[in-house]
């Protein structure tokens, strides 16, 4: 029987690898529009839904999770990268860089059906539990907004560290992570009221984040490695050597093994949390990115 997927999006050749973590190796891969240079990567809950962001091809691409047929492309801009499904697959949340909002597509309507302007180059997006929040890491404001899904528009936007990218949901609701490239750190917000907690120090220019247990793992692009740090003490642990330049972060449903797109390297490197070091590496498409939600729930 196979295990849960990971999508893996590859840029530099307009495909997405399909990873059977049961089996540790890529199973099937996807093959996109000439020129999508696919980066980000969204999920629904179930793992049916799954729309990948293609910055060069103004546009992104919609994928059934379980039979990994490419089932459409919407268009919407250049630069689109972070991106995000909500938890009942019935919306595709799109971070519009250039544009600076966050397009809105309705999966069951099949078209776009809102935009809702947020702050300067819009780019990691994480969606609530429940659908009802969605948070947006603004780069170029430095900041983090928080949008009513129902409404749609900005009810609050907070200062976080210098060019946040990727934004972390933890398994209790309670807390949102922020990596911030050029601070070389992570903020720590508690929820609901988006209040500051700490500033966590890791290596240079971290970009996503994972959580596994009490511990967040964070790619540090520049040191081709992955920060731990300890979520009680809020302070970094340790660091565990990975490929060159990680991207992409996401944890498995068992809780203990982390996936890491290494862009450079073509590659997946998978953690054990608890042992935190590299206990498989998996041979991708050229570019691997995964920006974003990758990894499926257990079907």
């Amino acid at each position: 029987m196979a295990g849960p997927l990971a999508f893996i999006t590859n840029q530099g050749e307009d495909s997405v690898s399909v990873i059977d973590t049961a089996a540790g190796r890529v199973v099937d891969t996807i093959r996109l529009p000439a020129g999508s240079k696919p980066a980000g990567v969204g999920m629904s809950r179930d793992g049916s839904v799954v729309a990948v962001s293609n910055p060069l091809g103004r546009s992104v691409s919609l994928i059934d999770g379980r039979t990994r047929a490419l089932q459409a492309t919407v268009a919407v801009s250049e630069g689109v990268v972070g991106v995000a499904v909500s938890p009942d697959g019935g919306r595709v949340y799109v971070a519009d860089w250039y544009a600076h909002r966050l397009a809105v597509y309705d999966v069951r309507q099949g078209k776009m059906v809102a935009t809702v302007p947020v702050g300067h180059s819009p780019a990691g997006i994480v969606v609530s539990a429940d659908g009802r929040r969605v948070y947006v890491a603004n780069r170029d404001d430095n900041s983090v907004a928080l949008l009513d899904a129902g409404k749609l528009h900005v009810v609050k936007t907070v200062p976080v560290g210098r060019h946040p990218f990727g934004l972390l949901l933890d398994e209790t609701g309670r807390r949102l992570y922020t990596a911030n490239v050029e601070s070389n750190d992570v903020s720590v917000l508690s929820l609901p009221d988006l209040q500051p907690l700490a500033t966590v120090k890791v290596g240079e220019r971290p970009y996503a984040l994972a959580v596994s247990g009490k511990k967040l793992f964070v790619t540090d692009q520049y040191d081709n490695s992955v920060a731990v740090i300890d979520a009680a003490a809020l302070k970094m642990t340790g660091s565990i050597e990975v490929g060159e330049y990680p991207e992409g972060i996401a944890t498995h449903p068992d809780g203990r093994h982390v996936y890491v797109a290494n862009w450079m390297d073509n590659s997946v490197s998978v953690i054990d949390a608890e042992a935190e070091r590299v206990v498989n590496t998996i041979k991708t498409g050229n570019g691997s990115r995964a920006f974003g939600q990758f990894m499926q729930p257990v079907q």
